[in-house]
């Protein structure tokens, strides 16, 4: 079982025919606001697997995890391998430069030598690997005390420097709407956002699902080199299209793009809200309005799963065009490719506003 459309994009890539994979948050709710019913709480108990993103995200999810008989569950933010930003992170910051060495050190997720990687690492074979972990006791666990000192950059720690950047201030902009519900103040959960991250969710669902169904372990194995290979092309099919608008200024409906901006280093320049339950005010509005003309902004972008009206009023009276962009990819078929068609429908969407 998986919580959101992106998580089954990644397993039913791996899993392929072997693996039937049932969707908590239908495409057209959002995740931000879920409420469990029953017949869902019937399911989680009943599934072999279950793949979410993180309680930052699916809250709901927390407490009925909790409580299954047997851990049986994938939490994409708490792998050692996936790469966490803070609200507020921005590209001018070095996240991204960061983020690179992290690759070009490791080359865990670049899809090439990966297995050389966890031959030398380990850190994403789950359990079961004790040859690896007599060399490399560091990685066992969750005691990763070393790994966190080389690269706590990526961990969610150690951001004072970004809590009080100024580019921070101008992203979370507009007290009036302040962080009620989803707290949108520490850790981004947007995770799936990230290909890189992507590639860290897809080698542990490989991992669990072998030792699920050890007859199909080969068939696992293969589906997750192919989807190494068709996300690193669908990687370079994306920078070469936002290549051309990197520098073009926009703003968002909510803050919930940061990896994928950083990742394709391009130019946000503020959320309408923080939260998106919750409808900015009319100050909030007048401010946001302001800050659209002076930033020169091209394009405001909506969201499917929200109310487009509020862009509406914004770019109202003015030159500045709007587009949708959906976070969730919610109208791709669930196939081995629809991660990778996901972050080029994805790019595609940015890149017709932008230009």
């Amino acid at each position: 079982m998986t919580s959101i459309k992106p998580v089954s994009m990644v397993v039913s890539a791996i899993g392929g025919d072997q693996v039937e994979v049932e969707q908590l948050v239908n495409n057209q709710a959002s995740p931000h606001d879920f409420a469990m019913r029953p017949s869902d709480l019937r399911k989680l108990d009943q599934a072999d697997l279950v793949v979410w993103v993180g309680e930052s995200l699916e809250t709901f999810l927390e407490k009925p995890l909790a409580n299954l008989s047997g851990k049986k569950d994938i939490e994409w933010m708490a792998l050692s391998g996936t790469y966490l930003r803070e609200f507020g992170d921005t590209k001018e910051e070095h996240h991204h430069d960061e983020h690179d060495e992290h690759d070009e050190e490791h080359g865990e997720h670049q899809g090439h030598d990966h297995d050389e990687h966890h031959e030398e690492h380990g850190e994403h074979q789950g359990h079961d690997h004790d040859e690896h972990h007599e060399e490399h006791g560091e990685h066992k666990g969750h005691d990763h005390d070393e790994h966190h000192e080389e690269h706590g950059e990526h961990k969610d720690h150690d951001h004072d420097e970004h809590q009080g950047h100024e580019e921070h201030d101008e992203h979370q902009g507009h007290d009036e709407h302040g962080h009620e519900g989803h707290d949108h103040s520490g850790t981004d959960p947007h995770v799936w956002l990230d290909p890189v991250n992507a590639k860290v969710l897809a080698y542990e669902v490989m991992e669990q699902l072998s030792k699920l169904d050890p007859e199909h372990k080969q068939t696992f194995s293969d589906n997750y080199h192919t989807f190494i290979r068709m996300l690193d092309a669908a990687d370079h099919n994306v920078q070469a299209a936002l290549e051309p608008v990197k520098d073009v200024p926009y703003f968002v409906f909510h803050e919930a793009y940061g990896y994928f901006e950083n990742h394709y280093k391009l130019n946000n320049k503020g959320a309408i809200t923080l939260s998106p339950e919750r409808k900015p005010g009319a100050k909030t509005v007048a401010n946001i309005r302001t800050e659209i003309e002076e930033n020169k902004v091209a394009c405001v972008f909506s969201e499917p799963q929200f109310s487009p009206a509020i862009v509406k009023t914004l770019v109202g009276g003015t030159s500045v065009k709007t587009a949708v962009l959906d976070p969730l990819g919610v109208s791709l078929e669930l196939s081995n490719d629809s991660y990778p068609a996901f972050l080029e429908a994805l790019a595609g969407q940015y890149a017709t506003c932008l230009k």
